[in-house]
């Protein structure tokens, strides 16, 4: 038997006042309209005790604000992902905000209707999204030229916006650096597509000009992608393959911590040591896992908690905006640093 729903007639039945004057209360226009603090009190202690909560959209529509936000990624079960979604979520509620998370799995067709849906209906009042998108084209149109968007670890170079991401580049600039520096020239990289993300192709220029920095050759085959749908087969299939030849790898990098996790599943599964092999191993990304496993993860640490608390506080800030234009963009790079467990 379903359990009928408190609403503002109910309390204003109870209280025997004007349903008008209980909507103020609930809506923190008590004050506004001279609305004495003591009957306030008595509104929101029978709200209370009623159980009553109230319909965010109805709402939205009536107030222009649903409280209500929602953070876009391609993989909540990524422990990047959700320890950001984490620090989003608390710096919000801190501010009177909710947070609503979907996962797109990288896909673009899933997070265009998730973004159109949300803007037309009004269903949040600010979108943070980790895009998958190639062009931006889809930013461009005119319903969301002026809608609080804030991307977060990656975003789109041919498009004005404002982002909030980590030193890509830095980080993989210096990951490799250190593994050149421990004798390493064969490194191979594991990179995943979509490979167009900002993220990914700043993390492979960085590879590319610290082996430049020391003088050793890029090679083209040492760079090895897999899908973001099938890790962990293709990263079994393709690393047993690269272990199987003649040519020598000194070191591996993964470009995230999902790759990296992987890789390490196959040398449990293979018996394999590398560092019995003389062989490195790193990761941009780093998780609690890599402190407890061999062989020693090098890893590039992002600052998941300030890139949360940005992104918050930036897409707040675009919704608290008067301007009806945004003319300004905010774009907060964050540094990275180095995790050596060797």
């Amino acid at each position: 038997m379903s359990v009928k729903k408190t609403l503002l007639e109910d309390i204003a039945k109870e209280l025997n006042v004007s349903k008008t004057l209980v909507s103020m209360v609930i809506n923190g226009k008590g004050d506004a309209y001279g609305i004495s603090k003591k009957t306030q009190e008595k509104v929101l202690a029978k709200a209370s005790e009623m159980e009553y909560t109230p319909n965010v959209f109805a709402r939205a529509l009536r107030t222009g604000k649903s409280h209500l936000i929602a953070l876009l990624v391609a993989d909540i079960s990524n422990p990047f992902y959700s320890n950001i979604a984490k620090y989003v979520e608390k710096e919000l509620a801190q501010k009177g905000y909710n947070l609503m998370i979907c996962s797109t799995d990288e896909n673009i067709d899933r997070e265009e209707k998730l973004i159109s849906l949300f803007a037309e209906q009004q269903m949040v009042d600010g979108l943070i999204v980790a895009t998958a998108s190639l062009t931006g084209d889809f930013f461009k149109r005119e319903r969301l030229r002026n809608y609080p968007i804030v991307f977060i670890d990656r975003y789109l170079p041919d498009i004005k916006s404002n982002y909030v991401v980590a030193n890509n580049y830095q980080g993989s600039y210096e990951i490799t650096e250190i593994l050149i520096q421990k004798g390493c020239k064969n490194i191979l990289m594991f990179n995943i597509s979509p490979s167009h993300i900002s993220s990914l192709t700043e993390r492979v220029h960085g590879y590319k000009d610290a082996l430049l920095k020391f003088g050793i050759s890029y090679k083209e085959e040492n760079i090895v992608e897999v899908s973001f749908n099938n890790i962990e087969e293709e990263v079994k299939h393709k690393l047993i393959s690269v272990l199987k030849k003649s040519r020598k790898i000194d070191a591996i990098y993964a470009l995230n911590n999902h790759i990296a996790t992987a890789c390490l599943g196959v040398f449990n599964e293979l018996g394999f040591n590398p560092q019995k092999e003389g062989l490195s191993f790193a990761s941009f990304d780093d998780i609690s896992l890599f402190d407890f496993v061999k062989p020693p993860v090098i890893s590039v640490s992002q600052p998941l908690e300030q890139i949360g608390i940005a992104a918050a506080n930036l897409t707040l800030k675009l919704i608290d905006s008067k301007e009806t234009e945004n003319t300004q963009f905010e774009k907060i790079v964050l540094p990275t640093s180095i995790i050596s467990r060797s």
